[in-house]
């Protein structure tokens, strides 16, 4: 039985290489992103190559989308063996620019998704007694950046 990896944002970037490089190693890829609309290019690959991707609605930000897309997974196949937490978004304003929303939601993308993600995955992985789960962050998370401080504060809190 092929191991299954559950990936946020793979519309662009890390994800979405992240996702084809998973399935073309022999997994089961649950390819999540906000919007769907935005998997024409995932499709592609997935019909160009006969790839083993599942395309799942997820946003990060709504706790509700995580349950639903874990839930598909364990209905679907009983267990999830790897959480990759890629879902992100840059911010480069200072702290005096920012409005509390967008505050609330460099955070809610940069940290606490990863947060709700890891939650919604925990149980499962106790219950089968195995699993990974993978945080990407980024050098803002290691090294301070002028100007955009909400967006290091986020990674470094998931670092």
């Amino acid at each position: 039985m092929k191991k299954n990896v559950l990936i946020t944002g793979t519309s662009t970037g890390v994800g979405f290489e992240s996702a084809i490089l998973f399935a073309k190693n022999n997994f089961k890829v649950y390819a999540t992103m906000r919007n769907l609309e935005k998997a024409s290019k995932l499709k592609e690959h997935i019909v160009k190559d006969n790839l083993d991707i599942h395309l799942l609605p997820l946003d990060v930000t709504k706790t509700e989308t995580i349950k639903a897309a874990v839930d598909t997974i364990i209905e679907n196949d009983g267990k999830i063996d790897m959480l990759l937490n890629n879902a992100g978004a840059g911010f480069a304003k200072t702290t005096e620019q920012a409005t509390e929303a967008a505050i609330k939601w460099v955070t809610d993308v940069n940290y606490l998704g990863v947060v709700y993600c890891t939650q919604a995955v925990l149980p499962h992985m106790r219950k089968q007694k195995s699993g990974q789960i993978i945080s990407i962050t980024s050098v803002g998370g290691l090294v301070g950046q002028p100007f955009n401080e909400l967006y290091c504060g986020a990674k470094f809190a998931v670092e």
